[in-house]
This record gives structure tokens, sequence and C-alpha cells, in this order.
């Protein structure tokens, strides 16, 4: 079964699946910290309420990580 949510930052909008936001948020963060580079400020609070939702949703716990069930 599919859960569906939804995240926006300013122009940015994530809809979509909970594992593939979650997936998205891995793969940006992954893509910053090997380049070594800073996120942009609109791209990293983007990027926060994605994972601010998956705390909603139940896949993140408070510290932001996967909660394994």
């Amino acid at each position: 079964m599919t859960h569906m949510m939804k995240a926006s930052e300013k122009s940015l909008t994530y809809e979509g699946d909970v594992k593939d936001a979650l997936n998205l948020v891995n793969q940006i963060r992954y893509a910053f910290n090997i380049a070594a580079m800073d996120m942009p400020k609109m791209l990293n609070d983007f990027v926060f309420n994605i994972e601010a939702q998956l705390q909603r949703e139940g896949i993140l716990d408070e510290d932001f990580n996967e909660v394994t069930t």
C-alpha cells in the first residue's frame, strides 16, 4: 500500500510516497556531503520540511532517524 504525503518550501514541492520522500532526502544530503558543499538555504529548508512531515507520518523519529519496525 502506498502512503502519500506533501511538503513544500517556496517554489519547491514534493508530493508522493513517503518512502520515495525518504529516499529523496537521503540522496540530496548524500550529494551535498560528497561534494563537501553547503546546501542552499531554500533547499535545506525544503529538505527539513520533508523530514518534518516524515516525522508526522511516523517514518522518522524525533532525531530524524528512520523508524524501524
